[in-house]
């Protein structure tokens, strides 16, 4: 998306949506971020708060709704690390009828752009902090597996789309989604078959997971916003871009964190788990739990034929030949766990 908000249509949009705010002075879009554009707005009064403009695509309603009942769910349950909303527009003239989400400026830098500054001790605090807020969130409780509601002006925020029970009937819809897109995609046939088994063999580790939470859908680095202190410490100041927010197993947030951002560092992990509460953390400090596995492994698969989904879909095919290995890896070490 090319740069669509300029001081010019800030002010105007602005003017209608957040009147008391005053002037524009400087719009700056974010340097992350490629699905949607993002951009910090600056006003001209002294003492009034910059504001962020996430701008949508025309045929995205539904992710701009998403995304701002996200926010307000985040906010109303006491996540306070989150942007709280503060306008929203289903169809903005000055953007082209584009959907806009106006929300709050979080303090700090992401943790990516600040990561390579950190002592260990640093990263072991800020993802206890991390391991927190998760916490937080998983606790409150979801009506039932699935994708929140969006569109429906009906639905409450954090009501679910078509819920299902239990974790094993939501995972096999989830798998027959994605192996099915994934099959029409081009996938070698014999993969999706091996997948299919794989995960058919050991759904009853699905049922591990007692009950549906609150998922954010995509924490990882980018999305964590911090500010390094003295003393080893670094306050964790801003989790953002809930867009994926769901009703699942919390492993799941995990599964896409260590994807993304943790590699299996033991550091970063013993802070998480610390932060979490997990049981183990203090036995076994930088290891995932062993009842957490089986589905660790089963999430790392639906996670890589997703992303492998994604990354098809949007032409950027270069993505494809390390995933195709790394489910064949998934598929064989499975196997020899037996």
């Amino acid at each position: 998306m090319s740069d669509v908000l300029t001081v010019e249509s800030a002010g105007g949009l602005l003017a209608g949506l957040l009147p008391a705010y005053g002037s524009v002075r400087a719009v700056t879009r974010f340097a992350e971020g490629s699905v949607t554009g993002a951009y910090r707005v600056d006003f001209a009064a002294a003492g009034t708060a910059p504001v962020v403009v996430k701008v949508h695509g025309r045929d995205d309603l539904v992710s701009a709704v998403r995304e701002a009942r996200a926010l307000r769910f985040l906010t109303r349950h006491g996540i306070d690390v989150s942007p709280r909303v503060l306008a929203f527009s289903r169809c903005a003239e000055l953007l082209g009828d584009r959907p806009c989400v106006v929300s709050s400026l979080r303090p700090g830098r992401t943790l990516t752009t600040v990561d390579d500054e950190l002592t260990p001790a640093q990263r072991h605090d800020v993802y206890r902090q991390v391991g927190e807020v998760l916490r937080r969130l998983h606790a409150v409780p979801a009506p039932g597996y699935g994708y929140l509601a969006a569109g429906d002006p009906g639905h409450a925020d954090g009501a679910v789309r078509a819920a299902l029970p239990d974790n094993r009937t939501h995972m096999a819809r989830v798998f027959d989604r994605e192996l099915r897109r994934f099959r029409a995609n081009g996938a070698d046939p014999a993969l999706v078959d091996a997948l299919a088994g794989h995960v058919a063999d050991r759904a009853e580790a699905f049922a591990a997971c007692p009950r549906p939470a609150y998922c954010h859908g995509d924490v990882h680095e980018p999305n964590l916003l911090v500010e390094p202190a003295g003393d080893d410490r670094c306050s964790l100041t801003g989790l953002i871009d809930p867009l994926n927010m769901h009703a699942g197993d919390p492993l799941t947030d995990f599964v896409r964190l260590d994807a993304f951002s943790l590699q299996g560092d033991p550091t970063k992990i013993a802070g998480l788990l610390s932060g979490y509460g997990a049981h183990e953390a203090a036995t076994h400090p930088g290891a995932w739990p062993v009842a957490w596995r089986p589905r660790l492994h089963l999430y790392r698969i639906a996670l890589a034929v997703e992303l492998h989904n994604w990354f098809t879909i949007s032409g950027q095919r270069d993505e494809l030949p390390a995933l195709d290995r790394q489910l064949r890896e998934l598929v064989g070490a499975g196997e020899r766990k037996g």
